[in-house]
Formats: C-alpha cells, structure tokens, sequence
C-alpha cells in the first residue's frame, strides 16, 4: 500500500510539475519538483526514524536474513 501511495504522490508531484512547466517555463518547474521530492523525502524519512521503539535495536539485511532463515 505504502508503494502505491508513493507512486501516486509521485505521479501528482510531476503532473504537477507539468502544469507550472507550461505556464512558468522549465527551470521554475524543475526547482518546484525538486523542492517537492525533498518535502515529501524528509517526511517519510522522519517517519521511518519515529517506527522504532526505545531500546530497540536495528537490524541491518545479514541479521535479518539469519533470523528468518
């Protein structure tokens, strides 16, 4: 569900970009996407930080990889 999400926030973001590419030209709408996909980029990221728990410890892919196995 969480990549569906991302891929329809990203379609918006670039159709997005589209429209401000049209009517303010092509520099505005790249610093206007980028701006955007950093905006949405720190907050998934501040998110990802806020999931853990004190006193948990992350695993990195070895140590899950020998657990499930």
């Amino acid at each position: 569900m969480k990549q569906v999400l991302h891929k329809l926030l990203l379609s918006m973001i670039l159709s997005g970009g589209l429209f401000i590419g049209m009517v303010k030209g092509q520099e505005v709408k790249q610093k206007w996407i980028a701006k955007m996909k950093d905006r949405y980029e720190g907050k998934e990221s501040a998110s990802h930080k806020n999931t853990t728990k004190a006193g948990e410890v992350l695993l990195d892919e070895y140590e899950i990889a020998a657990y499930h196995s």
